[in-house]
């Protein structure tokens, strides 16, 4: 005869099999770490991009989410999913939803994602309709106590946008990165007549390059939009440097994308220690007693680029707070800016470091605008001017960086991801002249913190 514990721990057992969903746990690492838990507790209103590397569970934690989508918060097992992850409950559905995983092709959808979701799926009363055959496949979950069923269907990118047509849906996942935007419009569609539940999330390794999916959701991100980075490294169920022998095989550059899912230039990016998710922190003003530094790079048809830091005397890190980018504005238009922005609410900056190729322009501010510049102590030395950015961004011994961008700075986190090498021979330590005015202009700043200079020049 059992025991009363052999029992509890059987039906235990028993209530597992038969609704797994209830007891999946998404990893979580505190910060600066990566979290699976902290992404899907901070979903977009309407997109969700959740940046992974190779083994970083992306896939896994998406597929968990559909079934709790298809489920609807009134499920036992939905509602205990998003409590044991401590996810809100109003981001499901009241009732079974209808969910959309599309792959890139059918044969994806059956090795990767079909598997994935049978994993969280209720033991018992699900219907399927081609699960391991090539095309469309769908599975019907258990009826609620009003009849009504969940659905997952499970399309594929190759289908083209005709391939997404039809009801509306309250999530569409897309796994790894869709190859054309018509297809992901098309399912924007969809959305409609869900909202305010209703959303897309992407889950990929961007190995694409600077993609449209950079250019429209990275680069300058909506407000209904949330971006999400899960490393590798940070997964606590890999083997201890597993994951990094495995990586090795690859040039620096792919390794950002494998190991972080961080978007690379692939003609190579001159800062690859760069990590949206460790250098980008929220927009806040400065303190008062944190000295104030900024950098100008002058252009006319080309934007001129005006950037402020502010320096944390208690662990030396450079936030990056404020930006001027703009072309095709006079000089006196250009100085009624920075007039603006370093007189009104905020300390003098202790210098303005400028471009020293345009000596009359740093004249004219000063004698007709009064706002005086210094020029570089390392003059037109790009490279030491990289290396003093690369040297502030890479992590000190705690894992935190001393350089930080705040979020409003758009132009300038889009010119660090975008700041690549040139590919002509006879040139390996010349960057690109595209798209790189806020990058000079934190290039002089920081060759001038490094070297300690505060006077005028």
């Amino acid at each position: 005869m059992l025991t009363d514990t052999a029992s509890a721990a059987l039906q235990w057992g028993a209530q597992q099999k038969a609704h797994p969903l209830a007891w999946a746990r998404l990893w979580n690492q505190p910060a600066p770490k990566t979290s699976q838990r902290r992404a899907f507790q901070n979903l977009g209103e309407l997109v969700t991009l959740i940046l992974g590397g190779n083994r970083s569970g992306k896939t896994e934690a998406c597929a968990m989410f559909c079934v709790a989508v298809a489920l609807g918060r009134n499920h036992w097992a939905a509602r205990a999913f998003c409590q044991n992850n401590r996810i809100p409950l109003d981001v499901l559905p009241e009732k079974p939803g209808n969910v959309w995983a599309v792959a890139l092709d059918s044969g994806d959808s059956r090795e990767y994602v079909r598997p994935k979701i049978a994993k969280y799926l209720p033991a018992m009363g699900c219907n399927w309709r081609n699960r391991d055959g090539f095309g469309r496949a769908e599975v019907r979950l258990p009826p609620d106590n009003e009849g009504n069923r969940g659905v997952i269907k499970f399309l594929s990118c190759d289908a083209g946008r005709d391939g997404l047509q039809g009801a509306s849906v309250d999530l569409c996942w897309f796994d790894e990165e869709p190859p054309r935007q018509d297809v992901v419009n098309e399912a924007l569609m969809r959305l409609v007549d869900k909202q305010p539940v209703a959303r897309i999330i992407i889950s990929m390794t961007p190995l694409r390059g600077m993609s449209w999916i950079y250019d429209k959701w990275v680069a300058d991100t909506p407000a209904d939009t949330r971006v999400h980075w899960l490393h590798g490294v940070d997964n606590p169920h890999l083997p201890s440097g597993a994951l990094q022998k495995l990586l090795a095989n690859y040039s620096e550059n792919e390794r950002a994308a494998r190991a972080r899912g961080e978007f690379v230039a692939l003609e190579g990016r001159v800062y690859p220690e760069w990590r949206r998710g460790l250098h980008v922190v929220e927009s806040f003003t400065p303190p008062d007693d944190w000295d104030r530094v900024c950098g100008l790079d002058f252009g006319t048809r080309n934007p001129t680029a005006f950037i402020m830091g502010a320096v944390d005397p208690s662990d030396d890190v450079l936030h990056i707070f404020a930006e001027h980018y703009q072309a095709e504005w006079t000089i006196w238009q250009h100085a009624e800016k920075i007039h603006h922005m370093t007189n009104h609410g905020s300390p003098a900056p202790l210098w303005i470091v400028a471009d020293p190729a345009d000596r009359s322009a740093r004249l004219t501010l000063a004698r007709e605008h009064g706002i005086n510049t210094i020029a570089p102590k390392s003059g037109k030395n790009i490279r030491e001017r990289i290396n003093a950015v690369a040297e502030r961004l890479r992590p000190d011994a705690e894992g935190r960086p001393h350089l930080v961008v705040h979020s409003n700075c758009r132009n300038t986190i889009r010119e660090i991801e975008s700041y690549i090498w040139q590919q002509t021979a006879g040139m390996p330590d010349k960057p690109k002249k595209v798209n790189d005015h806020a990058m000079d202009a934190l290039g002089m700043m920081c060759r001038q913190l490094s070297i300690g200079s505060f006077g005028a020049g």
